[in-house]
């Protein structure tokens, strides 16, 4: 038996392994998994998930902020943090505006006006409404004071305005009576406290809530409901209460004012920029102005 040699040896044990090595490859042909192993079924195609919605995006919808009360009543920021609010000095309109700034950094407010027979103070409205565009409604609350001789009485005024990223001077668009307080005196000498059975004065009282509906689109729908009331019963502002006649029991009751105490639905016009209402309002004006 011939030996080969050494190096026809080495050549021949190549050749085996290569052989093999093909016998493996072949068995095992691309998309041929081992025995051991199985193939997953494909999966099914999905879409890709949405990214959670904020106020931020146009996909999101109104959301409305309590702003939390501070030392400072042209301050506020809102319960998460997220929000503050803050009020410009008066401008060549005489308005207040509101800023809005992200977090804790509300900057400087206006000094106060200096007292005067008839006061105005500015308070933010205590509602911040996010819009699904990224910008916001807020509310500026303008309460005038006087006094007078026996009496005295204070209106506040809701103005509400549009407030996008970067704009410093947004406009109005809406302005409505929230609150009214009136004491007129009624008794100028002994008589006329006998004749008003001690009811000494005329009261006025008003009230007025502002409510935002579930809106899809940006600018939401608003509801504004009044409750007005005088007191003795039939006091009137445009009548003399002296020359009325002795009151009775019966008549020292608050009465409510069905004119003024109302509701009304305001939409947004977005070719005038402002709300308008689905009525006309009524003049309230004896309960609303001082």
């Amino acid at each position: 038996m011939s030996t080969l040699p050494k190096s026809a040896k080495v050549a021949v044990a190549a050749l085996a392994i290569t052989a093999i090595a093909a016998g493996v490859w072949i068995a095992l042909a691309p998309g041929d998994p081992p025995a051991h192993e199985t193939t997953p079924a494909p999966a099914s195609p999905k879409a890709h998930p949405a990214p959670a919605s904020t106020v931020h995006t146009q996909s999101a919808k109104t959301t409305v902020l309590t702003l939390l009360p501070s030392p400072d009543p042209e301050q506020a920021c809102s319960a998460d943090g997220a929000w503050c609010l803050s009020l410009t000095p008066p401008d060549d309109e005489g308005l207040r505006r509101p800023v809005i700034r992200p977090g804790a950094n509300t900057g400087p407010s206006a000094a106060p006006a200096e007292p005067t027979d008839a006061v105005e103070t500015y308070a933010v409205w205590p509602t911040l409404i996010a819009l699904a565009d990224g910008g916001f409604i807020a509310g500026v609350e303008t309460r005038m004071s006087t006094g007078y001789s026996g009496g005295g009485g204070s209106a506040t005024e809701l103005r509400l305005f549009k407030v996008s990223g970067g704009q410093t001077s947004p406009a109005p668009i809406l302005t409505l009576p929230v609150k009214g307080d009136l004491l007129i005196r009624a008794c100028f000498s002994e008589a006329d406290v006998e004749k008003r059975g001690e009811a000494c004065h005329d009261e006025y009282g008003f009230t007025g809530k502002l409510e935002v509906e579930v809106a899809d689109g940006v600018m939401p729908a608003l509801a504004y409901s009044t409750n007005a009331w005088a007191f003795p019963r039939g006091a009137s502002r445009d009548e003399d209460s002296t020359t009325r006649g002795p009151l009775t029991a019966a008549d020292l009751v608050r009465e409510t004012d069905r004119t003024c105490s109302f509701s009304r639905r305001f939409l947004f016009n977005a070719r005038t920029g402002v709300y308008t209402p689905d009525r006309t309002l009524p003049d309230c004006s004896n309960y609303t102005t001082p």
